[in-house]
């Protein structure tokens, strides 16, 4: 079989057989893997905000204050305690600053949050509450003021829901 390609011909190999009947199978193989990974997701998923309904709710939060801090937790970090997000240099921060833990702590406008409590959950979470004058104002983050929170607000209530 040939190809014509302005005005030169070319041989066009065919795919071998077994070649495409390789890759149809590894295809079908592939299919099928990613449905139990989804679900080790969705369990750690629900472990991360378990975790910061947990600690958000020891803190101080309750009620709708306490879903909007976890739904602003996993906007923010996915409620990861070891997150961290490296800033460059701000007109307030003109050294930059590192955004830190659950809840995103922020180096420079929380100076007074040391490394040691801002990957503390625990510490974090009552770093947050502090921070949002008990749940009254959370401008503070970014995943609030842009409203990207309401994307977790179904999960955060969930996390909420299962607390004994």
């Amino acid at each position: 079989m040939h190809q014509h390609i302005l005005g030169t011909r070319r041989p066009v190999r065919a795919v071998p057989p077994i070649r495409l009947g390789l890759v149809v199978i590894l295809a079908l193989i592939a299919l099928a893997v990613p449905a139990p990974a989804m679900a080790a997701s969705d369990a750690s998923s629900s472990a991360a905000s378990d975790l910061c309904a947990t600690v958000a709710s020891r803190a101080g939060f309750s009620g709708v204050k306490l879903v909007t801090a976890v739904a602003v937790g996993l906007g923010e970090s996915s409620c990861r305690p070891d997150a961290y997000n490296s800033n460059g240099p701000t007109k307030g921060c003109p050294n930059g600053s590192v955004d830190r833990g659950l809840w995103q702590i922020n180096s420079c406008w929380h100076p007074s949050v040391s490394e040691n409590c801002a990957y503390d959950a625990q510490c974090n979470a009552n770093a947050a509450y502090r921070i949002s004058a008990k749940g009254a104002n959370f401008k503070p983050w970014v995943a609030y003021t842009n409203g990207r929170y309401k994307n977790y607000l179904n999960e955060a209530r969930a996390a909420v829901s299962r607390l004994s």
